[in-house]
């Protein structure tokens, strides 16, 4: 294996905040884009990495990455460029070792204020996500709010919807990536569905995280059925209350 950078300068990088500029600068406002970049080469996405952190390389194709004590795999994409979904893994773990395009002008390493939990409420018509504040100890004060800050949803409805209203129907595995991508920089999830078995979309849902972005599926901590057609704001906080306490 290669070694394309040394722990020593991972350690100093992250202890001295090394400033990005340039190429690699314009790489890290990249990958915090959003919506997410679709021509971000993988030459590019190495050099900053080498720059803020240790890059090493394994066995078929697989390149080991450690900032700040994080670690995250890599694999090298077949085409020049990272997909969607792997630029989306990319800016977790980069936030979660405590980097941020939104820095000073020297776009230093700081971390970043802990990200929100999110409820998300999905059924064959489409999908609401919500943040979930439970701050404070005083349960009435606890907060349930719209949450889709980057207009993933936007528009967006199942196939199933658009069937009934005659419109073209969109591809199902684009329902599903569109919530991944609205929930990517979240915290810990509850997923609130309707029905059982194939007839439930949250189920559909978990095991499309399952396979396609793992981490996401990883924050998952309470999958719910609950009757969508009735639920009220204040049963679904409680439904999220109940699940994140727990």
């Amino acid at each position: 294996m290669t070694v394309l950078q040394s722990q020593d300068r991972n350690d100093a990088a992250t202890q001295d905040k090394l400033a990005v500029s340039g190429a690699n600068r314009r790489t890290l406002e990249a990958i915090f884009h959003h919506p997410s970049a679709h021509n971000l080469e993988w030459r590019h996405v190495v050099a900053l990495l080498e720059t803020i952190g240790s890059v090493e390389e394994k066995a078929n194709n697989e390149f080991s990455v450690e900032i700040a004590g994080k670690r995250h795999l890599l694999h090298k994409p077949h085409t020049k460029d990272l997909t969607g979904s792997e630029v989306i893994d990319l800016r977790q773990f980069l936030i979660a070792a405590g980097w941020s395009h939104e820095a000073s002008s020297q776009a230093a390493a700081h971390p970043n204020p802990a990200p929100p939990s999110l409820l998300v409420v999905v059924d064959h018509h489409g999908a609401k996500i919500y943040a979930i504040d439970l701050a404070s100890d005083d349960v009435s004060k606890h907060e349930i709010t719209p949450y889709d800050p980057h207009h993933f949803l936007h528009h967006l409805t199942h196939k199933d919807q658009s069937h009934e209203r005659g419109q073209r129907a969109p591809e199902e595995p684009a329902f599903y990536e569109s919530i991944a991508q609205a929930v990517a920089l979240g915290g810990r999830i509850v997923v609130v569905g309707h029905g059982e078995g194939k007839s439930n979309a949250a189920d559909h849902l978990t095991e499309y995280l399952r396979t396609h972005h793992r981490n996401t599926y990883q924050r998952i901590v309470r999958e719910v059925v609950a009757d969508l057609s009735s639920v009220t704001p204040a049963q679904l906080l409680d439904i999220a209350r109940k699940a994140l306490r727990e």
